[in-house]
């Protein structure tokens, strides 16, 4: 069985564009145009799961990027808030044509296989919504909101008490579930300087 929401995560490459999703292991599966994945989609979720569906999906899109020796990442969720998940990647991509700012932005945790992923978000996203984009145990996602005029706010998390080790502050210690949001992470937040990120854990 499936879960209720599927992410399905679309990366933009080179050959083409590449879908997976956290809760299919195993999915995987490419095309040569988006249309053509978008057309495929449904097909492919039910031969996977072996079910009539209907899948209720939210898509996001991916872009890669070699940044001094490493990899980043960004991750767009298309939906109703998708202008203002656009804004915090134009903002990161002007961070990275900054040589000392896009090294310091490839300086963030990384996911399973070694790529900083910096999901662009909004306020209202939720810590269980985050947690629905994780690969595996362990796996760490940088979360970006735009604030001000020009800045962004970036706040590495992870989905795993086995890692814990990883978050600064334990998830018990400030309250975190599922239902939190990233606005009520950013008014617990202290702005100091010069500004650090915190990262954030929910078992």
């Amino acid at each position: 069985m499936h879960a209720d929401t599927l992410h399905v995560i679309i990366r933009d490459t080179r050959d083409g564009f590449f879908a997976t999703s956290p809760q299919a292991a195993g999915l995987a599966y490419g095309r040569p145009t988006l249309e053509e994945l978008h057309a495929d989609l449904d097909d492919v979720l039910r031969f996977h799961f072996e079910e009539a569906g209907p899948f209720t999906v939210v898509e996001h899109h991916e872009r890669h990027y070699d940044i001094a020796d490493r990899e980043l990442v960004t991750r767009i969720a298309i939906d109703e808030q998708r202008d203002e998940r656009q804004d915090v990647y134009t903002r990161i991509g002007h961070a990275l044509t900054i040589p000392d700012q896009a090294r310091s932005l490839v300086e963030g945790p990384t996911n399973g296989i070694g790529e900083v992923v910096f999901v662009c978000a909004v306020p209202s996203d939720t810590v269980g919504w985050l947690a629905g984009q994780t690969d595996r145990p362990g796996d760490a996602v940088v979360v970006a909101v735009a604030v001000g005029d020009e800045l962004v706010l970036t706040m590495p998390f992870n989905y795993s008490e086995e890692y814990a080790h990883r978050a600064q502050i334990p998830v018990g210690h400030v309250g975190l579930d599922a239902e939190t949001t990233i606005g009520d992470i950013m008014k617990r937040t202290p702005i100091v300087q010069p500004v650090q990120s915190r990262r954030l854990l929910v078992g």
